[in-house]
């Protein structure tokens, strides 16, 4: 379950960023960095941390006495790893897939503008507007200078049932991360496909 909320944070993200509203569109990432990641839910509040460097990005959530989940995000690929590592396992990702099944719209879908600057986690940031047309998901994203989505806040709506999710950044440090981070580790098991979204075979 978490896995695939972090999946659908981490596409949506992806998505605004190639917005089809090339004038507001939040900026590339520029830098690389890390940080600790804060999800909060109304099923609860899901404590992480994340590495990124242009074109990828690696996520480790953590909930209660749950194993961690780590989600890998090769942009530069177009591919995601999601990574058990309890079960020394992983499922490879396509993101174009990911992003359809998981019910994220399609970038020409998705209304976004520049909706003023604030500081968030003491970083200097743009904030932007987005909601789809269909106006099914919609809220804020705080993207840095850099390109750092320092902040995302989320609404939803699912027929008759809304829930709302935001993610932010805390601790954000900027500096070279080492490339082994957005690789599946050596000697995991490539899991066979199955019912995830955007598996690959």
């Amino acid at each position: 379950m978490f896995t695939r909320l972090l999946a659908r944070l981490l596409v949506l993200s992806w998505m605004l960023v190639y917005s089809a509203a090339e004038a507001a569109s939040p900026p590339m990432l520029t830098v690389e960095y890390s940080a600790h990641r804060r999800i909060e839910t109304d099923q609860g509040v899901i404590e992480g941390s994340v590495a990124a460097a242009p074109g990828m990005e690696r996520s480790e959530m953590r909930m209660g006495s749950m194993s961690s989940s780590v989600m890998i995000m090769r942009n530069d690929r177009k591919v995601g790893y999601m990574v058990m590592p309890a079960q020394r396992m992983y499922l490879e990702v396509d993101l174009a897939q990911a992003a359809q099944r998981s019910g994220t719209v399609a970038q020409d879908q998705l209304d976004l503008e520049a909706a003023g600057s604030e500081t968030v986690s003491g970083l200097a940031t743009t904030k932007y507007k987005f909601v789809t047309k269909d106006r099914s998901t919609g809220g804020f994203v705080w993207y840095s200078d850099e390109g750092i989505p320092v902040k995302m806040d989320v609404l939803s709506k699912y027929g008759s049932d809304k829930s709302r999710t935001t993610v932010t950044l805390h601790d954000v440090r900027i500096g070279e991360q080492d490339r082994t981070t957005f690789d599946v580790p050596a000697g995991f098991a490539r899991m066979p496909s199955g019912g995830l979204f955007g598996m690959k075979r």
